[in-house]
């Protein structure tokens, strides 16, 4: 098939072109393209869903947008050679558990609040004993593991029920105290 292009404006001369069908081509993706989407596509799944699980705290099974109220945990030796929990400052200030007795001091938070309690191992090893404590207050179902020197965890838990309740080391009796929900 032939079409004629008139070419200048005033030459009145016409040439003949070739009309050529052009076919489209769909770019196939190839197999590597393909892997890397899939790739792209798990990792974001898997971003998702970790985000959205570290918003549920322990203790209830739907997620908690709050800003966590912090409480800082270490393990110590009182004066008379026990073991205890310390509460740390945030700014850097102390609280030195006192011996005898409920070595551990009371945690005080309001119902309703998101705590997250982190705990560190502050006890060095010796010879004669390794150095394991773990933190637990067994009504938030907040349980964490059995640390070693140094070692620390956090644990987030909704404060949903008002009352006293005891926290304490499974390890060692004496490590003992008392949360207070108001």
């Amino acid at each position: 098939m032939l079409n004629f292009v008139h070419h200048g404006l005033n030459s009145g001369k016409y040439y003949p072109i070739k009309l050529v069908k052009q076919k489209s081509q769909a770019k196939k993706l190839g197999r590597n393209t393909i892997f890397i989407i899939t790739g792209i596509v798990v990792i974001v799944s898997a971003g998702g869903y970790y985000a959205y699980q570290s918003f549920i705290p322990v203790n209830v099974d739907y997620p908690v947008f709050l800003v966590p109220e912090n409480i800082l945990i270490k393990t110590g030796k009182t004066t008379d050679g026990h073991y205890a929990f310390a509460m740390q400052s945030s700014r850097g200030g102390k609280q030195v558990p006192r011996p005898g007795g409920m070595t551990s001091p009371t945690l005080n938070v309001s119902k309703g609040n998101l705590i997250s309690v982190h705990i560190i191992n502050e006890i060095l090893n010796t010879d004669a004993e390794k150095s394991i404590h773990n933190f637990n207050i067994d009504e938030f179902n907040v349980h964490s593991k059995d640390l070693g020197y140094f070692e620390s965890q956090s644990i987030t838990f909704l404060a949903d029920k008002p009352g006293e309740f005891i926290y304490h080391c499974t390890l060692h009796p004496e490590m003992k105290g008392v949360l207070s929900v108001k």
